[in-house]
Parts: C-alpha cells; structure tokens; sequence
C-alpha cells in the first residue's frame, strides 16, 4: 500500500467516524427531546356568552380562572392563581376583592394587591370571540384589568 492510498483510506475512515459521532448525538439530543408535553392548552374555548350570567363572576375550576361579566362593560377574565405562592384565591361579593386562602393576601376587584405576602397583582387574560360565537381565553396573552370584550 502505497502511501497517497493509506491517507485516502484513513480520510474515508475518518469522516466516516465523525458523521456517525454527530449522528448518534443527534439521535441522543432527540430521546431526551420529550414528544409531547403534558402541559394543559394555555388558549382554549370556554363556552358561549350566554353561559355566564351578570352580576358575581363565575369560577371556572380546570381553568383556575373567573369570568366576569358586567352589562355595560362586558366580558373580562381574570386568574384565580395568588401570585405568592400559586394558591387558588376565592372572589368574595361581600367585599368584591379576591382572598388568598393560604397566606392571607388579598386582591382588590381590579386583581391589585391590598395587602398580604403577594409580590404584584393577578393577571388579566385576553378574552375574544371565535368565529363560531364561542369565548376563547388566551392566558399567553396578558391584558390591563380595565380591557373587556363588548359581545
């Protein structure tokens, strides 16, 4: 074997080498890329307005939101989740500020801290009407507490 034959044999051997070290990290990184993520949808359909009455808000529980909605300012929706340390807050209508079960904070009706261990405010969801009449929450999306949905 001649010496312009050995390096051409050791050049193949070498990119064959290199090729399968990237192909099975490749395929390492993929198995430790899960399929699919077991994470609920963060925008779905909540039903028609018709569903949600005036006056108090309604607690949707899977969602850990409530939906408020008020005649002349329409339809808002806000997080039922403290932002202390994500327990599930309770709106009251004897004073209309949400309460924090776990640690006492409470929010006033805008979602604003009054007082308690929560670091900031809850969240506001954008609210939007599909094209079939239906209410669809995007809790990607977040809104100032003074933005409705006129339906």
């Amino acid at each position: 074997m001649n010496r312009r034959k050995f390096l051409s044999w050791g050049t193949a051997g070498m990119v064959a080498l290199c090729s399968g070290v990237v192909v099975s990290l490749g395929a390492v990184i993929r198995f430790l890329v899960p399929d699919v993520f077991y994470e609920p949808p963060q925008s779905f359909k909540i039903g028609n307005p018709a569903d949600f009455p005036y006056g108090p808000p309604t607690f949707l529980a899977d969602e850990k939101i409530y939906v408020f909605r008020e005649r002349d300012k329409g339809f808002s929706v806000a997080s039922a989740v403290c932002t202390h340390l994500g327990c599930t807050v309770k709106f009251f209508t004897s004073d209309n500020r949400f309460h924090c079960p776990c640690h006492g904070s409470v929010f006033n009706e805008n979602g604003s801290v009054e007082h308690g261990p929560a670091p900031r405010a809850l969240n506001w969801f954008e609210v939007t009407e599909t094209r079939d009449g239906q209410l669809r929450v995007d809790k990607n999306k977040t809104v100032p507490p003074n933005y409705r949905l006129m339906v």
